[in-house]
């Protein structure tokens, strides 16, 4: 499999005249993203800076009415000896406020030494896929679900790309999209849009009812010291009718199989934002109260509440990720993230 075809081209580099070159970057994947997140720094419009010391650091830029500012979407590619050198020289660089978002706690802690402060911004959910099971009340739904295919006669294939009907992957993408808050944007940053078509180490799974296709998983790989970790259920897409609600955690269930039996060991759900945020040492606090309010009251703009609690179906262990902000107003900090995300915007053409 390849990179999708905006990544056959250098990524736009901030150090030393070089590029980030497609080959330096899957190198940079494989050795560091260690992250569930790691594949998101592979979308559209994203700058890569390349450290001298090999790591990489992806970023959007965002305009705001009181400048611009680098937005960090997801841990740095670098070992954690290097992490520390690589923030340094890409901050010493960079000519905008930077804000860290999406961040674990390893990079937070860099961050603190560097005087960020430092906010709970949503949780990931990550399961054991040696350990987990269906059993327990708490996972009825589950286990309703892992039926779907029996109760409606579908199955679920992992297939490429030129296997599958690419206007009926679209449809069933714009049926699942017509009935969300955000109806004429694809989220990005914190997610990775969806790529129709072949992606490099990606895996897409499909449930069929016969030759009907009802919903769609996309799965992004992460890594440890080189070798592969975990898949991140990224993409979740499904026909928007009453007949397809399990679907989805079917498809989910049916790939967990696939993984655990090639010796996987993880599954990341990925973070639902604003999720179980707690106070944190050094916290700017009224970022923390924002964030507590828009995940009480802000549903209708982007469905928090209802992206966590399909989460927590899983009995998943939770991990905190961070928002990392210095020197920066309210209002720029939450203008480069509600726009630099496409929570708000300009419908898509």
């Amino acid at each position: 499999m390849l990179f999708p075809k905006y990544l056959k081209r250098p990524l736009t580099s901030e150090s030393h005249g070089t590029s980030c070159t497609t080959a330096m970057q899957q190198r940079a994947l494989q050795r560091f993203g260690r992250q569930s997140s790691a594949y998101f720094a592979f979308q559209p419009d994203v700058l890569c800076f390349a450290g001298s010391s090999g790591g990489l650091l992806h970023y959007g830029q965002q305009s705001t009415p009181l400048g611009p500012v680098n937005l960090v979407f997801t841990n740095p590619l670098a070992s954690q000896t290097d992490m520390a050198d690589l923030i340094a020289e890409f901050e010493a660089h960079a000519s905008h406020p930077c804000v860290y978002l999406a961040v674990d706690h390893d990079v937070a802690s860099v961050l603190r030494d560097r005087d960020y402060r430092i906010n709970q911004i949503g949780a990931e959910s990550k399961i054991d896929l040696n350990t987990f099971d269906l059993r327990g009340r708490a996972k009825k739904q589950l286990r309703h679900a892992s039926h779907f295919g029996e109760r409606h006669g579908c199955e679920v294939r992992e297939l490429n790309w030129h296997e599958v009907d690419a206007a009926e992957v679209h449809a069933v993408s714009e049926s699942w999209l017509s009935h969300k808050n955000v109806k004429h944007r694809e989220l990005r940053y914190v997610t990775r849009p969806p790529v129709f078509g072949e992606e490099w180490g990606v895996r897409k799974f499909y449930c069929y009812q016969g030759k009907r296709l009802l919903g769609f998983v996309f799965f992004d790989p992460y890594y440890s010291q080189g070798r592969l970790q975990g898949y991140c259920a990224n993409i979740l897409r499904a026909m928007h009718e009453k007949s397809t609600n399990g679907v989805l955690d079917f498809i989910i269930l049916s790939a967990m199989d696939v993984f655990r039996a090639e010796g996987v060991s993880e599954l990341s759900l990925g973070i639902a934002p604003l999720q179980a945020i707690e106070a944190e040492p050094g916290e700017r606090s009224v970022v923390r109260i924002i964030s507590q309010l828009f995940y009480e009251y802000g549903n209708g703009i982007y469905a928090f509440k209802g992206l966590a609690y399909h989460k927590t179906r899983y009995r998943p262990t939770l991990t905190p990720w961070y928002l990392c902000s210095k020197n920066i107003s309210l209002l720029r900090l939450y203008w480069a993230m509600l726009f630099g995300l496409r929570v708000l915007g300009r419908a898509e053409r």
